[in-house]
């Protein structure tokens, strides 16, 4: 039986809006939970009445990351403001950078992250958060020359966590790194930069791993995305 309209947009609405276990969704990730098909159901005019529902419910904060990959699905240009927005704000940044590279990675405003990432108030989630998003859906030449030196600065982060994330966020940007790459236990036992940035240790140590870095990552690449700030 084809679904009626009515049907169909209720459909989508009981699975974007309807209680889900917030706890399970940021664990497992809210892609798990979101169902993009009822949204292929939808006709081209009930797809407009639902990404006007969740661009509502986003503005109202009465929504969580399944409405910004919905729009995300739905190549909703209009939710770019918001998007970034959010990103901007540190609220679901990963499925908000998801959503930008979806509907149109050339609308993506490079500074608002750069200045996140920069950021004190910027918690070490929130940077991990955006360090994920922008190494999984977006390439160099995308992010533009702001992001990388600022990224690169977070080799020196206080948090472990962070300056690995950075780490492996730059080799995969400038040398495509694949993520078994980086985990590989026999690469890491000879990897340099991993083993000072993984210590506790003095800021020269990761001033030391930065240098290796630079020496290690493509000239050409560099010549063209530098990561020093100049």
């Amino acid at each position: 039986m084809v679904p009626t309209p009515a049907t169909s947009l209720a459909a989508f609405r009981h699975a974007y809006f309807a209680p889900i276990d917030q706890y399970l969704a940021c664990h497992d990730g809210f892609d798990f939970f979101t169902d993009l098909v009822c949204l292929d159901a939808l006709t081209p005019a009930e797809q407009v009445t639902a990404a006007t529902e969740l661009l509502a419910a986003l503005r109202a904060g009465t929504a969580d990351a399944r409405a910004l990959l919905g729009l995300g699905h739905l190549r909703c240009a209009e939710a770019l403001p918001l998007l970034h927005d959010y990103v901007r704000r540190g609220a679901f940044a990963f499925y908000a950078l998801a959503a930008i590279a979806e509907i149109n990675p050339a609308g993506f405003y490079p500074p608002i992250v750069a200045t996140q990432l920069r950021t004190k108030a910027t918690s070490e989630h929130q940077l991990i958060d955006l360090l994920l998003g922008l190494r999984t859906y977006f390439t160099l030449p995308q992010l533009g020359p702001a992001i990388p030196p600022v990224v690169f600065k977070l080799l020196t982060h206080s948090a472990y966590l962070v300056r690995y994330h950075a780490l492996y966020t730059l080799r995969h940007l400038y040398d495509s790194a694949t993520q078994e790459e980086v985990r590989d236990p026999a690469r890491l036992q000879d990897d340099q930069v991993f083993s000072l940035i993984s210590s506790n240790g003095l800021l020269p140590d990761f001033g030391k791993a930065q240098r290796l870095l630079l020496a290690e990552l493509p000239a050409d690449i560099l010549a063209a995305y530098p990561l020093r700030s100049k």
